[in-house]
């Protein structure tokens, strides 16, 4: 019944999972791992090659450094999928996408949905539990890729852009944003527990698909599932256009390019004390 699609570099890593997968998921399934270890596809175009190899009608694009806890997720999902005005299933994820250059987590924690164990290289672990309501389900804008689930017929009406996306970084968040805009509901479930074993990076390449899901989705931010007043809204992206140029900033960009999101936020807040910190920054690094 669930296609699993995995982008695979690590033999060993995708091994442990599948494992995983066949003492956990509880129904018929198939797992399309594509290789990639050399490099050669973006994963997008891991993804949709794996897609279009599904035999079933539930997909689930997944990382391989994720190891399920809840026995008999395939027909959580399933049932949920089963669902057509679901269009994107996933663990984690945010009820306001902003209009700025920023990931799911860019709405702040009190619009974040999670449900996920976070391992961490020396062992530790840390859950993230953010469910005010206690629900089961959350209607979200975006999801995080590690671990999202759609209907065949969702992916083949929106596939992962992978012209615009030719790298790892908001292959996800573009994907959910693509959905949402066709009015298919992106939701989190709290009835699958999993545990993941990356915390990601935030790095040159995030920057650069940054900018480029800023540009492709321009006209359609911000958006989401919760109705925020304009004040608040106003603090949301000028939070984000601060966390992004102050990457910027730091990073070696062009200084033009800082100057401009630096700009952008003092539009948003002329006075405002973390915007005269950041031009302090950007003069300095000149």
């Amino acid at each position: 019944m669930i296609s699993l699609i995995i982008c695979t570099r690590d033999a060993v890593a995708l091994a442990a999972v599948s494992q995983n997968v066949a003492a956990t998921i509880g129904i018929q399934y198939e797992v399309i791992a594509i290789d990639n270890k050399n490099g050669q596809y973006s994963i997008c175009e891991a993804y949709n090659l794996g897609a279009s190899k599904a035999k079933f009608g539930f997909l689930c694009f997944m990382h391989e450094d994720i190891r399920f806890h809840t026995q008999g997720w395939g027909a959580i999902v399933a049932d949920l999928l089963a669902d057509h005005t679901i269009g994107v299933l996933g663990i984690t994820g945010g009820m306001w996408q902003v209009a700025a250059p920023a990931a799911w987590w860019g709405c702040g924690l009190s619009l974040c949905r999670e449900n996920v164990l976070n391992v961490f290289e020396d062992g530790h672990t840390e859950m993230e539990l953010h469910n005010p309501e206690g629900a089961t389900l959350t209607d979200v804008a975006v999801v995080d890729g590690m671990w999202m689930c759609s209907r065949k017929s969702v992916w083949q009406e929106h596939p992962f852009d992978d012209r615009t996306f030719t790298d790892f970084h908001f292959y996800d968040v573009d994907y959910c944003t693509e959905i949402f805009s066709h009015n298919l509901r992106v939701c989190v479930t709290f009835c699958v527990l999993l545990e993941h074993h990356s915390r990601g990076s935030v790095n040159e390449m995030w920057v650069h698909n940054a900018l480029k899901y800023q540009q492709k989705r321009r006209g359609q931010l911000p958006f989401g599932t919760v109705e925020l007043a304009a004040a608040e809204a106003h603090h949301l992206e000028l939070k984000a256009l601060q966390e992004f140029a102050g990457r910027l900033i730091q990073g070696q960009f062009p200084r033009w390019l800082a100057a401009g999101y630096l700009g952008r936020c003092f539009m948003l807040g002329p006075f405002n004390r973390d915007n005269l910190w950041l031009a302090k920054q950007w003069l300095r690094k000149g």
